[in-house]
């Protein structure tokens, strides 16, 4: 069978968007493909394209136009170091994603494209493409994502299956306010409000099993949403109007490494007057929980002053690791096998 040019693929799905048109109530797919003489599977395929696109919607077994339309963001132009900016940011979006994102995908293309025919670079880009393309892909992932984003866009509610870290999945309706990448556990996480709750909640979009877009359930941000601002207390994704100050001590090998970067902006770096060389930083954040990761990368370097049960918790930490390592084996219980200073981790656990 020969195969089809790309204008009459076109010409294909334009019949079917004007047969929809012409039947607002909706139909059904297998009397749409008896309308146009078309094979029930070939037009599931352009179905499940336009309804990608969005411009179709389903409600049952019967397709319909959409309430919204596909928007087309309309061109604007980049000089190339604008354009490298952006290609850096989706590098770092690459780089916190574990899962295949085609949506980043096609972006990184595009951009290479651009960067490729007028300014003569973009192979990088073409590569990171190339990278993300052979992540891991989590099957409904990608359809999980594009719902999500499309609800945030359009403001339509999204209907979804979340299954937390602990706990039997559930299911919810979101209204998603805004999105958020987190390096910890390279994610991209969706605050909404949450119908089970009826307050605002945070969801990790991979641990979304199932999402539908509610084409007629329209949402309006509240005015009162107050944005990117929520996260100001946050040191990644925990948010909250309270805040625990924290002290960290760092070794001075790492003293320097710590003051070129501004880690957190209520961030303030001193030098500790009682131990010559060390560095305190400290920070206010609403919760610790996606701090503790971040501390636990600087190993022996960074101890924890503040607060009482971070320290308490951390020292917890240390223990369970000098067992795990071996470290209540002494000289005295087999003189062939020396254990590690003891002295050095006193000195930065104050064990």
């Amino acid at each position: 069978m020969p195969r089809l040019s790309e204008e009459s693929i076109v010409a294909r799905r334009e019949r079917i968007l004007s047969l929809l048109r012409l039947h607002r109530e909706g139909l059904t797919e297998q009397e749409i493909a008896k309308r146009l003489n078309l094979e029930r599977r070939t037009v599931n395929n352009y179905l499940r394209e336009l309804e990608n696109q969005g411009w179709l919607a389903k409600d049952g077994p019967h397709w319909m136009m959409g309430e919204w339309q596909p928007i087309i963001l309309r061109k604007f132009d980049l000089q190339p170091e604008e354009a490298i900016v952006l290609y850096l940011a989706a590098r770092l979006f690459v780089k916190h994603q574990d899962q295949r994102n085609e949506p980043a995908e096609s972006a990184l293309l595009k951009l290479a494209e651009a960067l490729r025919d007028d300014a003569g670079l973009g192979g990088e880009i073409v590569e990171a493409a190339k990278q993300l393309a052979h992540r891991s892909a989590r099957p409904g992932y990608q359809d999980v994502f594009r719902t999500v984003i499309r609800g945030y866009v359009h403001r339509r509610k999204v209907q979804i299956v979340y299954h937390p870290y602990r706990g039997k999945p559930f299911e919810t309706t979101i209204s998603p306010y805004l999105l958020e990448p987190s390096a910890i556990g390279f994610t991209t996480y969706v605050i909404c409000h949450s119908s089970i709750v009826d307050r605002l909640r945070t969801y990790r979009i991979d641990r979304i099993e199932q999402a539908s877009l509610l084409n007629r359930e329209e949402f309006t941000v509240p005015p009162d949403f107050p944005g990117l601002e929520l996260l100001r207390n946050a040191w990644s994704i925990y948010y909250g109007d309270k805040v625990v100050r924290v002290v960290l001590r760092f070794h001075p090998d790492v003293a320097r490494r710590v003051q070129e970067t501004i880690w957190h902006p209520s961030q303030q770096v001193s030098w500790d007057k009682r131990q010559p060389g060390y560095l305190l930083l400290t920070v206010e954040v609403a919760d610790t929980t996606d701090l503790k990761p971040w501390v636990r990368t600087w190993g022996a370097a960074c101890e924890v002053l503040e607060p009482a049960e971070l320290r308490d918790e951390m020292m917890g930490e240390a223990r369970k690791l000098a067992h795990l390592y071996g470290w209540q084996t002494t000289t005295g219980d087999d003189p062939n096998r020396r254990g590690p200073d003891h002295s050095r981790f006193r000195d930065i656990f104050g064990g």
